[in-house]
């Protein structure tokens, strides 16, 4: 009868560990506060991009606006379908998006734009312009905007 010996089957120390993707804005307060804009005026608001997570992540911006004060929601779809945006991210500055507030979704588009840990932060510009062919239609309009950043690895 043969003689059979067998080995330890374990199998130890093996680890699991999930990254952690996150950014942090600066600031979180309002960067653009226009007030009587005419047709042709812009204004610029800077917020600066931190990768605070454990590994590289790539970032989009939405606009989530919305009717202010007493303006009707119809009249700020008008004037969000009016005012122009550009956002600008980086130095030199890349540009990640141009056309209207109610298009700014998801931007810029698949695969986002890439924060590396070894990069560590970045200032996006977010210009909003009143062009000049806006007609009195869009008079005493009123538009409150949040500008919303989302991180994915």
């Amino acid at each position: 009868m043969p003689f059979v010996t067998q080995a330890d089957p374990s199998n130890t120390g093996n680890i699991t560990q999930t990254a952690s993707v996150d950014i942090t804005l600066s600031p979180t307060t309002a960067v653009i506060n226009a007030t009587n804009m005419k047709p042709g005026n812009s204004v610029t608001g800077v917020i600066n991009v931190s990768n605070t997570g454990t590994v590289d992540v790539y970032y989009f911006i939405s606009a989530d606006w919305a009717a202010g004060g007493t303006t009707p929601p119809s009249m700020a779809a008008l004037l969000a379908h009016k005012l122009a945006v550009s956002v600008e991210a980086g130095s030199p500055a890349t540009s990640l998006y141009t056309g209207t507030l109610a298009g700014l979704v998801n931007q810029p588009t698949s695969p986002g734009r890439q924060l590396t840990l070894s990069t560590g932060n970045e200032n996006v510009a977010i210009t909003v312009t009143l062009p000049s062919n806006a007609g009195s239609l869009y008079q005493n309009i009123e538009v409150t905007t949040d500008f919303v950043f989302v991180a994915q690895s």
